[in-house]
């Protein structure tokens, strides 16, 4: 698995490097090779975490670019939101085991963060499988 996915990171670099691929066809490259690390193979599993990706990311108020990770911002949190946000990480384990997951929660009722990513390379990993890009009020 780990050789998966260190080969990809170097064709995306390779490919990057060199202009042999389109954007397109390097996101769709890409793709396929985070889904062959993937684990979880269940349906019942697979459709609970489209599920709370629906649910989840409709919460979503903003979305923090760093340097090396992503960082969603949940300003209102709900009674349900930290229960879904475990749940979903521990899918996304399974999924994406070479993925950090950081998650902060401000004292009383304050902002709750789900941090994303580790390095460059995991940040666009993050990106693409996450669509971040289809997102409202990205930052």
């Amino acid at each position: 698995m780990k050789t998966i996915l260190f080969s990809g990171i170097l064709w995306l670099l390779a490919a990057t490097c060199f202009g042999q691929s389109s954007d397109m066809e390097l996101t769709n490259k890409l793709k396929e090779k985070i889904a062959l690390a993937c684990k979880l193979t269940d349906k019942d599993q697979i459709q609970r975490m489209q599920e709370l990706h629906q649910t989840l990311f409709k919460k979503i108020d903003k979305t923090l670019e760093g340097p090396a990770s992503y960082e969603l911002v949940f300003q209102k949190p709900d009674s349900t939101l930290s229960k879904d946000l475990f749940e979903f990480i521990q899918f996304e384990r399974l999924c994406c085991p070479w993925l950090r997951f950081q998650l902060t929660f401000s004292p009383g009722d304050g902002p709750v963060l789900l941090r994303m990513g580790d390095s460059v390379e995991t940040k666009e990993m993050v990106y693409l499988v996450m669509e971040l890009d289809k997102l409202p009020n990205k930052h």
